[in-house]
């Protein structure tokens, strides 16, 4: 096998393996060593690859950010109510973290150089919010006039975590589709009857 291929299918091989790794056990609990050996490959060998540790958690964030926020263009251009836009949304997000996003990229960040707390927030800025932010500009149902678009987005978001503790302990399909559709609910009518 030519080098190029070699190289293209190991660099592959350690973004999908460290996604897994860090979506698991989270950025602090994921070593360079964990990925290294589960790719079967040598540190120094990763290293060839990604300078360090924080270079291929932003790089494996930009990818699933890049992804994530196709999904939320394609829900947004989709004609649908603002409750089944956010719950797509939340679909789209809950099929790729198995945990809070907020939570996971703010704690990932506390363990970084600045400048890669830079980048990391930028990524959940560009890929997260402001698509979400769209979702909220472009619905035919009003926000009060007292919430922002991007305030609207930021508290969507925080309030995910709500789901993110249980959702993936749900047994069935069913089950998950009702607590995604409470929460929907309480995000856009509130808890007040």
């Amino acid at each position: 096998m030519k080098k190029e291929k070699v190289f293209e299918i190991t660099h592959h091989s350690i973004l999908e393996t460290a996604k897994e790794l860090f979506l698991t056990n989270g950025y602090k609990n994921t070593s360079t060593r964990d990925i290294a050996k589960a790719v079967n490959i040598t540190q120094p060998a990763l290293y060839y690859h990604f300078s360090n540790k924080e270079v291929l958690f932003i790089e494996i964030n930009k990818q699933i950010g890049s992804q994530l926020k196709q999904e939320i263009e394609q829900i947004q251009n989709a004609s649908d109510s603002l409750e089944n836009q956010l719950i797509n949304c939340t679909n789209a997000l809950l099929n790729v973290y198995h945990r809070d996003i907020f939570s996971f990229i703010h704690q990932s960040a506390a363990e970084m150089e600045q400048e890669n707390k830079q980048k990391l927030f930028y990524i959940l800025n560009d890929y997260y919010l402001k698509p979400l932010q769209a979702i909220f500009e472009t619905s035919q149902t009003p926000l009060n006039t007292k919430v922002s678009s991007k305030k609207a987005a930021q508290f969507y978001l925080m309030s995910l975590s709500l789901l993110f503790s249980t959702v993936h302990q749900l047994s069935t399909e069913k089950e998950r589709s009702e607590q995604i559709a409470e929460l929907m609910d309480m995000v856009l009518h509130g808890v007040i009857a």
